[in-house]
C-alpha cells in the first residue's frame, strides 16, 4: 500500500496500468473522451492473451478456456464444464501456480540484495525524519538538515509505514515509510531530549497555499484545449481570476465544474 511521500506500489499493478495505458493510446479518439467505453475491450484483451508470470492467460487459468472472440462465433457455443475435469483444472492451477513462483523467485532474486531489512519500531520509539520531501525556510537545501527530530511513533499502522508526532505548526500528513525515518542514537551519559521542546524549536517549513474555487463564470477554447475561467474564493477581484484546464479539477473543485455545465 502507499504512503504519504512514497506512492509506490506493488511493480505488477504498475506494469499492468502501463499496458493498459498503451492499449487506450492506440484506440482513444483524438478528443480523447471515449476512453471509458474502450474499458471493457481492454479488459477482455488483457484477460485473454498470454502473460509472463504463469505462461497462460487468465481466462485459460480460471475457466479452462479461450471464450470466442469473434462476432458472429465461429462456431456454436459450447458448454465447457461438460468437458473439464476437476482433476485437470487442478493441474491448470498447479502448473499456474509453480510458474508464478517461479517469476516471483527471479523477481527476488534481482530485488532482494538491493534491499536490507528495516527497523521493528516501536510506539513510543523516537526517530529521524528524513527531510527530502520538505522545505524548511532556511536560504539553502544543502546546509540545511537531512534529518529533523526526533520524533516519537505514535501509531504502527502498517509493517512498513508508522504515524509520528509532529510539529502541529507543520500541517503535514504524519504517516511516513520507514525508508524515511532512522533510529534516534543518543549517548548513554545523555538524556532523552524533551518532546515540547523539540516541537518548540523545530524549523518552520514552507507550506503550499490552497485555493477553493467559488465559481466558474464562463470557459474559453485555445487550441486543442478547453480552458475555464476560475473566480476563487475570498478572491473576489477578477485580475485575481486565472483560467484553468480540466486536469486541475481533479484535485477538486469538480462540484462546481458540473454546476457550471
Amino acid at each position: 500500500m502507499s504512503t504519504a511521500f512514497h506512492p509506490q506500489t506493488d511493480g505488477q499493478t504498475e506494469h499492468l496500468n502501463q499496458t493498459i495505458e498503451a492499449y487506450l493510446r492506440a484506440f482513444v479518439g483524438h478528443e480523447q473522451d471515449n476512453w471509458v467505453g474502450l474499458l471493457p475491450m481492454a479488459e477482455f484483451a488483457y484477460n485473454n492473451s498470454i502473460t509472463m508470470g504463469n505462461g497462460m492467460s487468465p481466462f485459460y487459468a480460471n475457466y479452462g478456456f479461450h471464450p470466442v472472440s469473434s462476432d458472429p462465433a465461429a462456431s456454436g457455443p459450447l458448454n465447457p464444464v461438460s468437458k473439464l475435469y476437476a482433476h485437470w483444472m487442478q493441474g491448470v492451477h498447479k502448473a499456474s501456480a509453480e510458474q508464478l513462483e517461479a517469476a516471483h523467485e527471479r523477481m527476488r532474486r534481482y530485488t532482494d540484495p538491493q534491499h536490507t531489512k528495516p527497523p521493528e519500531y516501536q510506539i513510543g520509539d523516537l526517530v529521524m525524519l528524513n527531510g527530502r520531501n520538505f522545505k524548511t525556510c532556511r536560504p539553502s537545501r544543502k546546509l540545511d538538515h537531512k534529518n529533523h527530530g526526533p520524533f516519537q511513533v505514535e501509531k504502527i499502522i502498517l509493517p512498513l509505514a508508522v504515524r509520528l508526532r509532529l510539529p502541529r505548526k507543520w500541517n503535514i500528513h504524519n504517516v511516513f515509510h520507514v525508508s524515511l525515518l532512522e533510529p534516534y542514537r543518543t549517548s548513554e551519559h545523555r538524556a532523552l531530549p524533551d518532546p515540547s521542546k523539540i516541537f518548540r524549536e523545530a524549523d518552520d517549513i514552507e507550506q503550499c497555499e490552497e485555493y477553493n474555487a467559488d465559481e466558474v463564470p464562463g470557459s474559453t477554447r485555445k487550441g486543442c484545449r478547453v480552458l475555464y475561467l476560475i473566480k476563487w474564493l475570498d478572491y473576489p477581484d477578477q485580475k485575481d481570476w486565472t483560467e484553468e484546464p480540466y486536469d486541475n479539477f481533479l484535485v477538486g473543485g469538480l462540484e462546481k465544474l458540473q454546476g457550471f455545465h
